[in-house]
């Protein structure tokens, strides 16, 4: 098993090598160490749904790719046996949105069904929320529900892809924290939320809170969240990467 990676990703300086090096105390708190924790053997993953319009499906291709690595889908590809062996047993998806009722409409004409209403959904262990083309202003029982499940000590993880920031800057979730968003909305979003740190990156991450800039680039901070959160799953982290074609995407860059 490898062995587990800080729970941020930084390089230490000559002056904390050097300390590390040289101090006589073995105790993580004197070498300042953060590994991370085992991860999960499942998963609770909530997308959730805040618009009435069209939720673009081509969001929804970073859930895809952090589902590939459940158990149920690499024993459908040619993965070898740690592969499956270091599968994740069980990742349920759920869909919430206000009224848990019906189904909510994606781009290219289809439909999902939702799953979820906020009051009987789950403690999630992750969340996703998509882009639209609409936005409004954020109802009491949507900011409720982003802010409880976010403060859970248990919560991992929440990804903004593209334009569902404009969701979740109204939950003050990002209050003095860093994130990214598409290069058209940050003129507006540094007038209006000048608390927040905005990013004109691909991606950010401060903390538990993940966003991107396109679709495309939330590929690559899911990829990065993979590495990083299944550390002891390595094989079947990288068998799921290379199925979806960017286990190597360094190379096309």
């Amino acid at each position: 098993m490898p062995s587990p990676p800080r729970s941020y990703t930084a390089f230490p300086s000559q002056a904390d090598l050097f300390y590390s090096c040289t101090t006589s105390s073995t105790s993580a708190e004197d070498l300042n160490l953060h590994y991370a924790p085992a991860s999960k053997t499942s998963l609770k993953i909530g997308v959730v749904i805040l618009s009435q319009d069209q939720t673009q499906i081509l969001d929804l291709a970073a859930l895809d790719l952090l589902a590939m690595v459940g158990r149920a889908r690499l024993s459908r590809m040619n993965a070898s046996a740690s592969a499956i062996d270091e599968a994740v047993d069980e990742i349920d998806i759920r869909y919430v949105t206000s009224s848990g009722e019906g189904s909510f409409p994606v781009t290219s004409g289809g439909r999902i069904p939702v799953t979820n209403s906020f009051e009987n959904s789950p403690q999630f262990d992750i969340l996703l929320v998509p882009g639209s083309f609409s936005t409004s202003e954020l109802s009491v029982s949507a900011t409720s529900f982003l802010s409880s499940q976010y403060a859970n000590p248990a919560f991992i993880a929440i990804f903004s892809i593209v334009s569902g920031i404009l969701h979740l800057v109204q939950t003050g979730i990002l209050h003095k924290r860093r994130a990214a968003a598409p290069r058209c909305l940050l003129p507006a979003l540094r007038v209006r939320y000048p608390e927040t740190s905005w990013r004109s990156t691909p991606w950010e991450r401060h903390e538990k809170f993940w966003s991107s800039n396109s679709a495309v680039s939330a590929l690559d901070m899911v990829r990065t969240f993979m590495r990083e959160y299944f550390w002891d799953r390595t094989d079947a982290v990288e068998c799921a990467l290379n199925a979806a074609g960017i286990g190597s995407l360094d190379e096309y860059e």
